[in-house]
């Protein structure tokens, strides 16, 4: 070899050294440029997810602090067929709840108040957020084909300035009965200890002045006999026909058998009124107040019914299930009743 060939031939293996050298220089930055970036990448996911997962804790601790609370909830159920019209009414302040009720059925109740905590609060949202009551809103229809019927009326509103009105008129939202039914047995526990209360204060009142106005009926069915006796009593101011009496005498027990029917017009003296009266303290009437309970076989039960108005208060009862000193109220009234006519049959009831 010459020495310009050795010459040439080294001067190539110091440059095939040379570049070999760089591109393992540029390789190596190059790989370590690229672990940067994916070091880099690693860390800005993962503190990504950190602030989600941070987020979310967050609002799932503090969701409860920032959910919209109800400051104030009304309804109203229009029972257009046999009744039944109520109202229900919740002020919530400072997580107190203010309930106030008003029931037909009870209508000489008037307007009942109560109070509730952070329990029945909760249950009233948890309730209106399950049935998502907020799409009702809007909601107002009526069914033009139907007369009678039932409707309603709600409205809620929110601590963030959200409200919901709904009204129908034999037309419901969507999964409304479900909501209704469930509303109902939240205010129920409620509505029967104001009831109960509103009861109590009647009983302790009780009734005064004179009786003017006496409505009996005792009407047997099934295996508790066919006796049936319907009776008006009344003081001349109130009704002209003031005596009022129907009685099929099956058992002949207080009349003989036989039927009685009579419908006139009789001084107020031929009625006993003090008598009556006091039938009602002997027996303990006050205590028998909007009695209204049906007996587990009432159709084999005698029905009575009874309404007794005084100057200052009334009794009023019904039902199948018969009160305490019913059975002896019964015969004492009866045997009056039978009394009276029998002493004024001639002049008054031929």
């Amino acid at each position: 070899m010459s020495q310009i060939e050795f010459l040439a031939q080294n001067t190539q293996n110091t440059l095939n050294s040379t570049f070999f050298s760089f591109f393992l220089h540029i390789c190596k930055k190059c790989c370590t440029f690229a672990d940067a970036i994916y070091e880099n990448m690693k860390r800005i996911i993962l503190m990504s997810l950190l602030s989600i997962f941070a987020l979310g804790s967050c609002a799932g601790q503090g969701g409860e602090q920032n959910a919209a609370h109800i400051t104030r909830f009304r309804y109203h159920y229009d029972g257009t067929i046999g009744g039944n019209s109520h109202s229900y009414g919740v002020d919530i302040a400072d997580r107190k709840a203010t309930i106030t009720v008003e029931d037909m059925q009870h209508h000489d109740y008037g307007e009942l108040t109560d109070t509730a905590g952070v329990d029945f609060i909760q249950a009233l949202e948890a309730l209106c957020a399950k049935h998502d009551v907020k799409r009702y809103d809007g909601f107002d229809k009526y069914n033009k084909y139907v007369c009678d019927g039932s409707g309603f009326s709600l409205s809620i509103r929110y601590d963030n300035g959200q409200t919901v009105d709904a009204h129908g008129m034999n037309e419901w939202p969507q999964g409304y009965s479900a909501f209704s039914d469930e509303m109902h047995e939240l205010f129920r526990p409620y509505c029967e200890r104001m009831y109960e209360a509103a009861l109590q204060r009647k009983k302790d009142l009780g009734v005064s002045g004179p009786l003017n106005f006496i409505m009996m009926n005792f009407i047997q069915q099934g295996e508790s006999g066919y006796d049936r006796y319907e009776v008006m009593l009344s003081r001349s101011s109130i009704r002209q026909n003031n005596f009022e009496m129907r009685v099929r005498s099956y058992s002949g027990e207080f009349f003989p058998k036989g039927e009685y029917s009579v419908y006139t017009a009789v001084p107020d003296e031929i009625i006993d009124w003090e008598a009556f009266a006091k039938l009602v303290k002997k027996h303990k009437l006050v205590q028998w107040m909007d009695w209204h309970k049906t007996a587990p076989d009432y159709n084999n039960c005698e029905w009575f019914q009874m309404s007794f108005h005084f100057e200052n208060g009334l009794i009023e009862a019904m039902g199948t299930e018969h009160p305490e000193h019913y059975k002896a109220f019964r015969k004492d009234f009866l045997t009056l009743l039978q009394k009276t006519y029998f002493a004024h049959k001639n002049d008054f009831f031929e």
